[in-house]
């Protein structure tokens, strides 16, 4: 997608929920007076009403990582401090449209999964994170698959449920939940023990065969901790 139809389906989306906000309710009609767009106009860029006011989640992602370009010493921020700042700065622009979140999360987010286009958007700047980070543990790496960013982003979903449920003070509860969630995953991702754990696995079973005496699981923790690959030859 062009950045030009992004940002005109963001135009088009903010507009939509103005008025989702004022009425409860959102009309085509409505939004042509709004935007200036005619009907057809508004249709090229979404198929119905529901396209254009789920947007608004993704559109938060395409903000958020233009909002990122614009500070200098990102990439230099540690992985709980890039987390922080993505989790703090989502809800203070969930905050800004009132109650719309509170309204519709449930159904073109959460109640999707990982179908929904948010949940793609934030797991692709979540890969971001991760993989531009050189802090991390060199095993660590092994776990992170696409199944590992969609599984984190799913429990992001998680997160944002509570915190549009947490009826604490100031959402304290959440507050304090994010940072230490943030802190045990950089602690955990950053630890080279667990470097020193995946070399002691891939001796034992990789180098010295302890998989051989282990039923069922031996054959596959030694491909996993194997460093033999196999050859390849030519016959002519």
């Amino acid at each position: 997608m062009s950045a030009e139809k992004i940002n005109k389906k963001i135009e088009i989306t903010w507009a939509a929920v103005e008025l989702y906000e004022a009425k409860q309710k959102l009309s085509i009609p409505d939004l042509v007076d709004k935007t200036g767009l005619s009907a057809s106009e508004i249709y090229s860029y979404f198929p119905n009403k529901n396209a254009i006011l789920s947007f608004y989640y993704p559109a938060l992602i395409y903000q958020y990582w233009a909002m990122i370009e614009e500070i200098e010493d990102f990439e230099s921020y540690s992985i709980s401090e890039k987390f922080s700042n993505f989790i703090y700065t989502l809800f203070d622009m969930l905050t800004d449209e009132g109650g719309f979140a509170d309204d519709t999360y449930h159904k073109f987010v959460f109640s999707k999964g990982s179908r929904s286009e948010f949940h793609k958007e934030v797991s692709a700047l979540f890969k971001d994170f991760l993989t531009s980070d050189g802090n991390i543990a060199v095993s660590a790496g092994f776990f992170m698959k696409d199944y590992f960013y969609s599984l984190l982003t799913s429990q992001y979903l998680f997160l944002v449920k509570f915190w549009l449920n947490d009826k604490s003070d100031q959402k304290e509860n959440t507050l304090a939940l994010v940072d230490k969630l943030t802190s045990l995953f950089e602690e955990t991702i950053y630890n080279k023990a667990i470097d020193k754990g995946f070399d002691l696995a891939k001796y034992m079973f990789g180098t010295i065969g302890m998989g051989d005496n282990i039923p069922l699981f031996g054959d596959c923790l030694k491909d996993m901790f194997s460093d033999n690959k196999s050859e390849v030859t030519d016959n002519e």
